[in-house]
């Protein structure tokens, strides 16, 4: 009877271990902002934006290059005079 018990152990354990290798960061996450992005350019170190939201079009900066009309999210923060924002985290929505 041990054996069994220590078989089922095992295998909710591996389960455990699978359930947490197997789940993206980015279901975790929870986006700042939302929307479509439009009006992608190449600069010298990185990619600038459009993010049209529900309520605005956000000007942002990423080092990773969005797809032109793909939905995402965002995660990051505002420059100090608010013109752009600083996407420390782009997420695929679509």
């Amino acid at each position: 009877m041990s054996k069994v018990r220590y078989a089922v152990l095992g295998f909710a354990v591996v389960l455990l271990v699978l359930f947490f290798c197997i789940g993206s960061d980015d279901d975790l996450l929870s986006p700042e902002h939302t929307g479509i992005v439009v009006d992608v350019n190449e600069g010298d170190n990185g990619f600038t934006f459009i993010l049209e939201t529900r309520d605005s079009d956000i000007r942002c900066f990423s080092s990773d290059i969005p797809m032109e009309l793909g939905y995402y999210g965002v995660i990051g923060d505002f420059s100090k005079d608010g013109r752009i924002f600083f996407v420390e985290q782009l997420i695929y929505l679509d």
